[in-house]
């Protein structure tokens, strides 16, 4: 079995995952999961605030257990679980009401209740209009843009926190972006009279129709 960043079981011959479609490690079959570590680090990357979380975990959420006052009014009171194995590996499952997703090596996953993902330290997580940076304890968080964990940008249809003056400038604007108004998702647009109908995130009908009506808004060039 090859286990992806994913979480997803591969079979030992497989060359890239089933689920996500990343490149596979040949040596990878012998992997059982993350390494041990004794707390994890949520990075808000919009006020640069951090939230350690202790092994055996908890909570995620406005009513959760690790510093509740921190999360946006769209984060659910029970949001997202993380905890350890025996072993000491983490894992984050989705509980709340708004979506939550991970990025691994620019890939966005959609967390779902009942399906724990793995965490190895490096992932993005966007918690309804909220985006961390996932640290394991004693690492080193990666700079913004010089590594493959870094937020993607608008381009590249990555979520994007709202509550970040970044996210609401308007000044030398180059491209043009739609902010889904059910998950706050951002999705690339050609231009000011694009619009979208689906989001990657929200497949509900109703939730389409509120979509297709969201004008585009101009994107600062960094």
């Amino acid at each position: 079995m090859q286990l992806c960043p994913c979480g997803f079981a591969n079979n030992d011959d497989a060359m890239s995952c089933a689920a996500c479609g990343a490149m596979l490690d040949a040596g990878s079959s012998d992997q059982t999961g993350p390494a041990p570590s004794s707390s994890l680090l949520l990075e808000n990357l919009c006020t640069g605030e951090t939230i350690r979380i202790p092994s055996p975990g908890g909570v995620l959420g406005r009513a959760g257990d690790f510093a509740p006052d921190s999360f946006s009014p769209r984060v659910s009171g029970v949001h997202a679980v993380v905890s350890t194995s025996d072993g000491g590996a983490w894992t984050i499952e989705h509980t709340g009401r708004n979506a939550s997703s991970v990025e691994r090596g620019g890939v966005w996953s959609v967390l779902r209740a009942g399906a724990p993902q793995p965490l190895f330290g490096g992932e993005t997580l966007k918690l309804a209009d909220m985006v961390f940076r996932i640290q394991l304890d004693g690492e080193r968080p990666p700079a913004h843009g010089a590594s493959d964990y870094a937020p993607q940008s608008v381009p590249q249809s990555a979520p994007a926190d709202p509550s970040c003056p970044s996210s609401t400038k308007s000044d030398a604007a180059s491209a043009w972006s739609v902010r889904c108004p059910v998950c706050g998702t951002e999705h690339a647009a050609a231009g000011p009279e694009a619009r979208i109908s689906t989001c990657s995130l929200c497949k509900d009908p109703l939730d389409a129709r509120q979509i297709a009506r969201v004008a585009p808004r101009p994107v600062p060039t960094v």
